[in-house]
C-alpha cells in the first residue's frame, strides 16, 4: 500500500499534507518536506555527502527536536530519497538519483515565470480507468494530474490548456496505468455546464484571496531583503517557508492564459515578489545552512 506521505505528495514533489493527518503524521510530513525544499536549495550534484548532525542542526532551526530530524533522515533514506554512507563512526546523507530529478521536476514549475506566448487555443486531454479498490493509486494520479496543471472536467477526465502530452504519458507509464487516452486538440467545446464545472473546479476567487495572503505575508520580507536587511539566520528560515508557501498556491493553480483570468489577478505580482525575495535571500541563507551542515560555529 502506499505510505502516508506518499499519498499525499504533489507531482512527487513534497507538498503540505492532507488536513485530515493526525497531529503527529503532520509533523512528520513538514519535517521530511522541509529538508527535500533544503536540499533543493542548497545540493549541487557531485557534492560530498552531509553529516547527519550537521543536516539535525539545519532542522533545529526550524524547531524540529533533534529525535525527529534524526528520524526524518531515517524515514526518508527508506523511501529511496536520501543515500546513507558511513565512514567509522560518521554517518552522512546525499540525495539520491531519483530524490535529484524529482526536485529539478518540481523546481521546472516553481521557478516557472509568467507565460509569454498568447495561448492558441489547444487543450490536452486526458481520460482514464482506474480500479475502485485501488485509492492510493487514484489519488497519487490526481495529485501528480494537479501538479502537471489538469484539471477535473470530470472524475476521470481532466484538461489543462498546456502542452503535457510527453510529462503526462510520463507518468502514466510511471504509475504502470494502461487504461489511459492522452490527446491534444483545438477542437474543444465546453457546453454551458461542462463549462460551469470547469470554472468551479479551478476556483479562482479562492486562489486570488490565496496570492493576496501570499503578498500580505511576503511583501514586507522583500522589501527588508532588497535592502540587505536579513540576517543569514532569519533568510535560511524564511526563504525555506516562502519557497514552501509558493509551492502550495502552485499546487492549486491550473496555470491558466490570461484569457481565463479576471483583470487584477494577483498571480504575476505574487510571483515577482517570489522571485525577487528567493534571489535577494539566496547569499546570506546559503551561508547559514553551510554553517550548520557543516557545523561551522
Amino acid at each position: 500500500m502506499t505510505d502516508v506521505f506518499e499519498a499525499v505528495e504533489v507531482g512527487e514533489f513534497l507538498t503540505s499534507p492532507a488536513p485530515s493527518l493526525q497531529p503527529r503524521a503532520l509533523g512528520r510530513a513538514r519535517s521530511q518536506r522541509l529538508l527535500v525544499t533544503l536540499l533543493g536549495d542548497y545540493w549541487r550534484r557531485g557534492r560530498a555527502p552531509l553529516p547527519s548532525a550537521g543536516l539535525v542542526r539545519v532542522l533545529e532551526a526550524f524547531d524540529i527536536a533533534p529525535a525527529n530530524a534524526r528520524a526524518t533522515l531515517s524515514r526518508l533514506t527508506q523511501r529511496g530519497l536520501l543515500e546513507r554512507t558511513k565512514e567509522g563512526r560518521r554517518t552522512s546523507y546525499a540525495p539520491t538519483e531519483r530524490s535529484l530529478q524529482l526536485l529539478e521536476r518540481g523546481a521546472e514549475r516553481i521557478f516557472a515565470i509568467e507565460q509569454q506566448p498568447p495561448w492558441d487555443g489547444t487543450w490536452t486531454l486526458v481520460a482514464f480507468s482506474l480500479p475502485l479498490d485501488d485509492g492510493d493509486l487514484r489519488r497519487l494520479l490526481r495529485a501528480r494530474l494537479r501538479w502537471l496543471t489538469f484539471w477535473p472536467i470530470y472524475d476521470a477526465t481532466w484538461v489543462t490548456p498546456h502542452d503535457r502530452v510527453q510529462a503526462v504519458r510520463d507518468q502514466l507509464a510511471e504509475l504502470d496505468i494502461s487504461d489511459a487516452l492522452v490527446l491534444r486538440s483545438r477542437e474543444v467545446e465546453l457546453f454551458e455546464d461542462g463549462r460551469a464545472r470547469l470554472q468551479a473546479a479551478w476556483q479562482l476567487d479562492d486562489l486570488a484571496i490565496a496570492y493576496q495572503g501570499y503578498l500580505q505575508r511576503y511583501q514586507p520580507l522583500h522589501e527588508r531583503a532588497r535592502r540587505g536587511g536579513v540576517s543569514p539566520a532569519e533568510a535560511l528560515v524564511q526563504r525555506t517557508e516562502l519557497v514552501d508557501d509558493w509551492r502550495r498556491l502552485v499546487r492549486d493553480d491550473p496555470d491558466l492564459p490570461a484569457t481565463f483570468l479576471p483583470d487584477g489577478f494577483p498571480r504575476g505580482v505574487a510571483r515577482q515578489v517570489f522571485l525577487t525575495t528567493y534571489a535577494a535571500l539566496a547569499g546570506p541563507a546559503a551561508e547559514q545552512f553551510e554553517r550548520l551542515a557543516r557545523g561551522d560555529g
